[in-house]
């Protein structure tokens, strides 16, 4: 029989503030902007995207007389001739992307004992704590995968992460140049017309320096006044900040300093996906619920179950920024 891990002793040792205090978890926003999608039951657990590639009006080339675009070459060859069928016929391309469906959970033992006696409250409050903690591990597994996209930007217009160096801060000419990269790409913005930058709190720091954003606030007659409003989220030009410590940073192997990833996103970057049948939970099995297996009703669970896939749909709508921050402090979560 399992030994319990979570026992009453440490419960009764003294009298204390039966005000338990907050629990300050990171802020979970990586899951915000997927396209979101859920699998039926019996459907199997992968889901697949599908795009028709699209269909340029003239053939695709790059000539000095289509500068603005160059993925166009003369109109001409898209001229029909009098009375005669003198072109090809269009043939579309089709793309797909697809995603499998993972489970993931925890579990705690509760003793009757424990939950009997123990001064705190055990299984609401592990009730909240699961269901928080589900909340953060989805988020990371949709960080992972998007701190691999390849779509990259070094600040400060290094070429690659070694030439980066301390003072390579992210600014709001660095967030416009990788809006440009989106535009270009014709992507279209994230959430009520702007993009969006998920960034550390390091970075946020460093921004909220950045004079370039200030002083548009102070000579353009910012709402409300946002350089008194604690969420620093809309600055100029089109660009919306989400903050959470799940932000990324990377060590590169070899470098001495680790590089802050901001992820820039516009609509449809990448997709998220769960099967509708299993919808995420946390569990409670009260002591007396497991039959043979606990024989003296001494042990109930708590725990959360989910199942979760995230994917990348489009490498040109999202833009990876790396650089450095006046803190340069962070956990490292990659080593590449």
């Amino acid at each position: 029989m399992p030994v319990p891990n979570v026992l009453l002793t440490p419960e009764i040792q003294q009298a204390y503030n039966r005000k338990l205090l907050t629990r300050f978890r990171t802020t979970t926003v990586f899951n915000r902007f997927g396209d979101t999608n859920g699998i039926p039951r019996n459907g199997g657990v992968n889901l697949q995207w599908r795009k028709m590639e699209i269909i340029r009006p003239v053939p695709t080339g790059n000539t000095s007389s289509w500068q603005a675009d160059s993925v166009y070459t003369a109109a001409a060859a898209a001229l029909l001739a009098e009375g005669s069928l003198n072109i090809s016929a269009t043939i579309a391309t089709w793309t797909s992307v697809s995603a499998t469906v993972q489970q993931y959970g925890q579990y705690a033992i509760i003793s009757d004992w424990l939950d009997a006696q123990s001064i705190d409250p055990q299984v609401p409050n592990y009730v909240e704590n699961f269901g928080e903690a589900m909340s953060e591990l989805l988020d990371l597994v949709t960080r992972d995968v998007l701190v691999a996209s390849t779509t990259l930007q070094y600040a400060n217009g290094r070429a690659n992460p070694s030439l980066l160096v301390s003072g390579d801060f992210l600014t709001l000419l660095e967030l416009r140049k990788a809006v440009k990269t989106l535009k270009r790409n014709n992507a279209k913005p994230a959430e009520d017309g702007k993009f969006v930058a998920i960034v550390h709190p390091d970075t946020m720091y460093d921004l909220q320096g950045d004079s370039n954003i200030t002083t548009v606030w102070n000579y353009g007659g910012a709402p409300n006044n946002d350089l008194f409003n604690a969420s620093f989220k809309d600055i100029p030009f089109g660009i919306r900040l989400y903050e959470s410590t799940l932000a990324p940073v990377t060590r590169y192997s070899g470098l001495p300093l680790p590089w802050y990833n901001t992820i820039v996103l516009a609509k449809e970057a990448y997709g998220t996906v769960k099967i509708d049948a299993l919808p995420s939970k946390v569990i409670v099995h009260n002591p007396g619920t497991s039959g043979v297996s606990d024989p003296l009703d001494q042990q109930g669970t708590v725990g959360w179950k989910a199942n979760f896939a995230a994917v990348i749909l489009n490498q040109s709508n999202m833009v990876r920024i790396l650089h450095a921050t006046s803190s340069n402090v962070a956990t490292i979560i990659a080593v590449t």
